[in-house]
């Protein structure tokens, strides 16, 4: 691959290692060429393949855009299309990929076939990656086989997606394969004629940190001054090189493009109110730093051109820059692209215009780069009162964002000011009071008695209508994902509480259109599994995912699966915990679109990472207790029980009791399930740091509490590890029950050898102490005799 030439103003040069590694491309079935914008990945690639195949060998390129996903995905089918005519369409068949489907699409994906050696480019994948699940970016490299190849041309990749082609054997060209050292700068001088020296290169390089794009500024600064300018700030020479060069119409019409970073010349027509493009424009958008792009029909700005257009813009007054937020604004709204207009409407702080949009369609949107909580929360302090009143379902929905964002005291503000707004003596829409209502009776949340006579209320005005602020598959915010934590609050409630659970999701699941349906029926199933009996717990636990199957509720299809793995595993059943450990494997990639706090979504992994033996994976911050960012209120009791359970998992029991006393100072007291967890946790901690009489106070509460209800799994799970304080406490209150606690701990202790071959139910005799008999545990979850020392210390 040699130098490229296109006139002395537009020399390709490439230095030797990028030369070698762009021909491993022949060799390599997929191919990453990932670097920040301004590094010449697609002109590399370009020219690589322009000269190094045959020219019977077909290419084909598809460049993704700034636009709907549905439109790059269905785009982006018809270049599979070209290859294969039968996988293009079966793709397409399957629709955007998405956690529940993403399968069929990476089969789709996997049954491209090409009959001669053939090159898939996917070209500015950034565009297109923040929707796509990592399976599918998996599948998608996995497909370059048999004759195709796969070449996919990124800006910086996310971590996720990163992983996934992690050991794959991809070919990886980086930034710093496409970077220019002095060397490369001196050879790259020589080629276009202007010769500088070692030192000059050196400074270049300094300036530019070997950004193709800035020393070729360079180079054309050289060329015309016969010095290397300081370009720590670009800006400048793009400035003079290429801004100046304009007409003042040109540089108009630019500057009403540059919120921008790729345009159709239709959009470019509509932020200027034109029916077609004059020929002063259409010579702007040939000039240098913009590229147009055909198979996509676009004009792509480079990143400098755009940020010196942005300088330029904010210079002209606030009136205009706002002006020309606006209109793209204006343009996004009209091609449907909602999150890219609100993003517009709030840099230019237009309100009306922001209130004017779906809200319900931004719930889990980042707007910018901020998520949409956080512009809610700006709307309900600083929107004007008059919008208000003017815009009420808007606001509305504003409100269920901060409450799904654990906002909790802007949300209940917020609802006191729009409450004499929805006056409905005074003429206001009854079922717009009625979704206030709605709202409101979150305000008594977990009070199920105080949220069920606040919804019948509403249920009256709603008269058969469904809300639309709270959607079916609106974030998840009132638990967790497992509803017994949350609302059985009152040792030896169980039953009440869950016929009063029944009543309340009846009434919620249906002013919703299926919001939160079967968390009853979950709750009841986590009550039987609680108990011990598992064939009814198992029933219930199918009947809850049917239930959020057909009403598309995905955190009671996780939470239905979380209690079918453990139910199995407690069952002695090896193929059913494999099936569901493998649904909750793939459960992970689908939590983005369940909750809308980061810290929530940790804290559920959290929990999934615990249940599949990966606590290791758990977020650092959970491990470490730092609860300082934005949490869910509702989500108190489980991240904590995440933190414990972390330092349990890695033996820091004095961590446990100092963190446990300084959360809880007046200690732990038992008001409801969620306390029981904590409480066996605490009093493992106390036994294991010496401390036995605060260790049997602890188990004493949490049995004396759970066995009002006749809870007996959480002390299973933890009587192991309590050398004989669970027994003590049951001899002493519920004798009764002692037998059958012994009968299920050797039962739960034979199922769990069942399910892990390394052990079999002959290999826990009955005479094993509490330590052996937690050592013989600890080597069924796969522990190796250093790991279980560590573990045991």
């Amino acid at each position: 691959m040699k130098c490229r030439e296109n006139g002395a103003a537009d020399i390709h040069y490439y230095s030797d290692r990028l030369k070698n590694k762009l021909s491993n491309l022949r060799t390599s079935h997929s191919a990453i060429v990932e670097a920040p914008s301004g590094y010449g990945k697609t002109t590399a690639v370009r020219d690589f393949l322009e000269s190094a195949l045959p020219q019977d060998i077909p290419v084909f390129w598809f460049a993704a855009a700034e636009e709907a996903p549905m439109s790059a995905f269905r785009r982006f089918c018809r270049v599979v299309g070209e290859i294969d005519v039968s996988a293009g369409q079966r793709l397409l068949g399957t629709g955007l990929p998405s956690a529940a489907i993403v399968g069929e699409s990476c089969d789709a994906l996997r049954s491209i076939k090409c009959r001669r050696e053939t090159y898939l480019v996917i070209d500015n994948f950034q565009f297109i990656q923040p929707g796509l699940p990592p399976s599918f970016f998996s599948a998608l490299l996995e497909c370059g086989r048999g004759g195709l190849h796969i070449i996919v041309i990124t800006q910086m990749l996310t971590r996720n997606l990163t992983a996934a082609a992690a050991g794959r054997g991809v070919l990886h060209i980086t930034m710093s394969d496409l970077r220019l050292n002095a060397e490369d700068v001196r050879r790259y001088f020589a080629v276009a004629g202007a010769p500088v020296s070692a030192d000059g290169a050196n400074e270049i390089v300094r300036r530019t940190e070997g950004w193709i794009a800035a020393v070729r500024l360079s180079l054309s600064e050289y060329r015309e001054t016969g010095t290397i300018s300081d370009i720590s700030g670009v800006f400048s020479l793009l400035e003079h090189l290429v801004w100046d060069a304009l007409t003042a119409e040109q540089q108009t019409f630019l500057l009403r493009l540059s919120p921008f970073g790729t345009v159709t010349s239709y959009q470019a027509c509509a932020l200027c109110g034109w029916d077609a493009l004059p020929e002063y424009a259409r010579a702007a958008l040939a000039g240098p730093f913009i590229r147009y792009e055909s198979n996509g029909r676009y004009y792509e700005l480079h990143t400098i051109l755009s940020g010196l257009l942005t300088q330029k813009r904010r210079e002209r007054g606030d009136e205009f820059d706002r002006e020309c937020l606006l209109a793209a604004g204006d343009c996004c709204r009209d091609d449907g692209d909602t999150v890219r207009a609100m993003d517009f409407y709030a840099q230019a702080g237009d309100y009306e215009r922001m209130l004017q949009l779906d809200l319900s369609a931004l719930y889990f949107e980042t707007i910018g780069t901020e998520p949409f909580y956080e512009l809610a929360f700006r709307i309900a302090r600083e929107c004007p009162m008059e919008l208000k009143r003017k815009y009420l379902l808007s606001m509305l929905r504003i409100a269920f964002e901060l409450l799904a964002a654990g906002i909790n005291e802007d949300f209940g503000a917020l609802l006191d000011e729009l409450n004499p707004m929805l006056d409905i003596n005074g003429g206001g829409d009854p079922i717009l009071y009625g979704e206030w209502l709605l709202l409101s009776s979150f305000k008594h949340f977990p009070n199920l008695y105080e949220m069920t006579f606040v919804l019948k209320q509403a249920a009256e005005l709603f008269s058969g209508a469904c809300s639309r602020v709270i959607l079916p598959d609106s974030p998840w915010f009132y638990c967790i994902f497992a509803p017994f934590t949350i609302f059985h609050s009152v040792p030896g409630e169980a039953e009440r509480e869950a016929d009063a659970l029944k009543e309340y999701i009846a009434l919620y699941s249906g002013l919703t259109n299926g919001h939160g349906a079967g968390a009853d029926v979950l709750f009841r199933a986590e009550l039987a599994h609680y108990r011990g009996y598992l064939r009814e717990a198992e029933i219930q636990a199918y009947k809850a995912l049917y239930i959020a199957q057909s009403k598309r509720q995905k955190a009671i299809r996780l939470a239905a699966t979380f209690h079918l793995a453990e139910i199995a595993l407690e069952s002695a059943d090896t193929a059913g915990w494999k099936n569901a450990v493998a649904s909750l494997e793939d459960s992970l990639d689908g939590l983005l679109n369940i909750f809308l706090l980061p810290s929530a979504m940790d804290t559920v992994k959290g929990m999934l990472f615990s249940e599949l033996g990966r606590e290791e994976e758990t977020a650092e911050w959970l491990k470490d207790g730092d609860f300082s960012g934005r949490q869910l209120p509702s989500m108190e009791s489980g991240r904590t029980a995440v933190h414990f359970g972390s330092l349990l998992y890695r033996g820091k029991y004095a961590r446990i009791v100092g963190a446990a006393e300084a959360i809880h100072p007046e200690g732990i007291q038992i008001r409801g399930f969620q306390n029981i967890y904590l409480a066996l946790i605490l009093a493992v901690a106390y036994l294991r740091s010496g401390n036995r009489e605060k260790a049997f106070r602890y188990a004493d509460r949490a049995v004396r509490a759970a066995m009002a209800d006749g809870l007996f799994l959480q002390l299973l799970y933890y009587g192991h590890l309590l050398d004989g304080l669970v027994e003590e406490c049951l001899e002493r209150n519920f004798p009764a029950q002692l037998r059958r606690f012994a009968s299920e701990k050797k039962k739960y202790l034979s199922a769990y050898a069942s399910v892990f071959p390394g052990l079999s139910p002959n290999d826990l005799p009955e005479d094993l102490t509490a330590r052996e008999r937690e050592v013989a545990l600890l080597a069924a979850k796969g522990l190796k005799n250093i790991e279980i020392a560590q573990e045991l210390a």
